[in-house]
């Protein structure tokens, strides 16, 4: 009995506890659609989501950011990652000890500028492949750690440099920072699912479950950012039951230029992660994600937590979306490797040299961006294939996502449309719909106001100018504005605090 029980227990644990690189896999060359490749992140994970995403656009179509600030927000404090204070100070804003700088007019304009010259110079894609991405943001106003300032100036980049029609912003729930997931449990469950904190919670693996206060149940906040990227997609199933969680050896892919380096003088870990479905693994056709997890969320902290909990495997499972979990690891050991003690992403420069131009890490050339992108052509390099939906006779609204000042819509294109009419109805206002010609899904409404009731009605639009059906008619409310909140967090307490940097317990409800 004894040796059954042993015998299980190894069986559990290989599920929840990380592998060594001995034990990992070698990363599967797959039949990617090179048109649905798509990043997210949280915090730090946030930073490199935006910064992978903007050095490779002409491949990356959609990046989803919780909790995470402008590109290129370090400045030229990058340099070398010496000022991480001045860094935290203007780029996190939460933590009393490192008292908060605004990201100012000049600020803003230096990281615009660095973007178009370094698209001009080719260190990142070109600006036309950025504007055609699609961007979901979340910033939860209990959030100490990284402030809403942050997150807000995220927003008017990404307006700088993409049509706000393909921009969504959630600003008006009660989330505390975390990666916030409709699939993990309380308490963990056996296969390596996180623990879930209550929604206002700061801390633990940093993934919260929250219930949508407009209705619905538990916030989907990976189930928002993947339909605003693909559209209208099948329901979330079992993750384990239809694909495999899959250790790879990240060491084949971390080089400095062309010379090979150990990942974790990198702080990079040995080993990664990937969910593989059962028909991708079979030469199916197949979309990638790639997740970047938070700081003090890389396996070696909390094991599989994040790639079992984070909520996109449930989607990637029903929907055919490899999801690839690149993996960070704490390193303190200066000046063998950076320090970079919590296992964040480099957002600040950590890995570049005095002689490297300020922002290397956040381009091409960044060593981090660059092992990535490695990855992501390895899983490419077997094959195109495209995955697409059956054109619609007439098109169906899908509310993908509400905020208090914007409702993300998406729909299946219908056969022979060349551009659509959306009609948007306030009911509260009354008079006339408000028409928009939107030429291809999904559709991002900035026209709204908060705590109203919304109609919206589709056509499909033929290149002779025929209209095709309406659509059924789509009701919504949006979200009531988030309430003052003033949250602050101690790094080096690891606990919230107030504004004087003594412990508290408050929350906004």
């Amino acid at each position: 009995m004894k040796r059954r029980a042993g015998v299980f227990l190894l069986w559990l644990l290989a599920g929840i506890l990380p592998v060594s690189a001995a034990q990992a896999q070698v990363l599967p060359a797959l039949r990617i659609d090179p048109t649905q490749v798509t990043v997210s992140g949280i915090s730090s994970g946030a930073y490199m989501a935006v910064q992978f995403g903007v050095a490779h656009a002409e491949v990356v179509s959609g990046v989803a950011a919780t909790a995470g600030g402008p590109y290129f927000c370090a400045g030229g404090d990058a340099l070398g990652g010496a000022a991480v204070g001045r860094v935290i100070a203007r780029c996190m804003q939460g933590d009393p000890a490192y008292p908060a700088r605004p990201i100012g007019v000049d600020e803003r304009r230096a990281m615009a500028a660095a973007t178009r010259q370094w698209a001009e110079e080719g260190r990142i894609a070109p600006l036309s492949a950025l504007a055609a991405q699609r961007v979901w943001l979340f910033h939860g106003y209990n959030d100490g750690i990284v402030r809403r300032a942050v997150v807000d100036a995220l927003f008017d980049w990404y307006r700088e440099f993409v049509p706000g029609q393909q921009v969504f912003y959630r600003n008006d729930m009660n989330a505390a920072h975390a990666q916030i997931s409709a699939t993990c449990t309380r308490p963990a469950a056996a296969d390596g699912g996180a623990a879930c904190n209550a929604c206002t919670q700061t801390g633990g693996q940093y993934i919260n479950a929250c219930i949508d206060p407009l209705g619905g149940g538990a916030y989907d906040a990976a189930g928002a950012a993947l339909q605003l990227f693909h559209g209208p997609l099948l329901p979330p199933v079992d993750a384990a039951g239809a694909g495999t969680v899959q250790a790879f050896d990240q060491r084949p892919y971390v080089r400095r230029g062309e010379r090979e380096r150990s990942p974790v003088r990198v702080a990079l870990a040995d080993t990664g992660y990937l969910y593989l479905p059962a028909p991708c693994a079979a030469g199916e056709p197949c979309r990638l994600h790639v997740a970047f997890h938070g700081c003090q969320q890389q396996a070696e902290r909390i094991g599989l937590a994040f790639v079992n909990g984070a909520g996109f495997n449930e989607w990637a499972a029903a929907n055919r979306i490899v999801v690839l979990y690149p993996q960070t690891v704490a390193t303190r050991a200066v000046p063998f490797t950076p320090y970079n003690p919590q296992g964040c992403w480099d957002w600040w420069g950590y890995n570049d040299f005095f002689f490297d131009f300020a922002g290397r890490y956040a381009t091409r050339e960044g060593v981090q961006v660059a092992a990535v992108w490695r990855m992501v052509q390895r899983l490419m390099s077997g094959g195109e294939g495209r995955v697409e939906a059956a054109p619609a006779s007439v098109p169906e609204l899908l509310r993908v996502d509400v905020s208090a000042r914007a409702v993300a819509l998406s729909w299946v294109p219908a056969a022979g449309a060349v551009a659509y009419r959306l009609l948007r109805h306030d009911d509260e206002a009354g008079g006339a719909a408000v028409e928009t010609i939107v030429n291809a899904p999904p559709f991002v409404d900035h026209g709204v106001l908060p705590a109203r009731s919304y109609r919206y009605r589709l056509q499909a639009l033929a290149a002779d100018g025929a209209a095709g059906e309406e659509s059924a008619e789509l009701v919504l409310r949006t979200a009531s504005e988030a309430p003052p909140c003033d949250p602050y967090y101690s790094l080096a307490a690891d606990r919230p605090v107030d504004a004087r940097n003594r412990p508290s317990a408050a929350v906004c409800p």
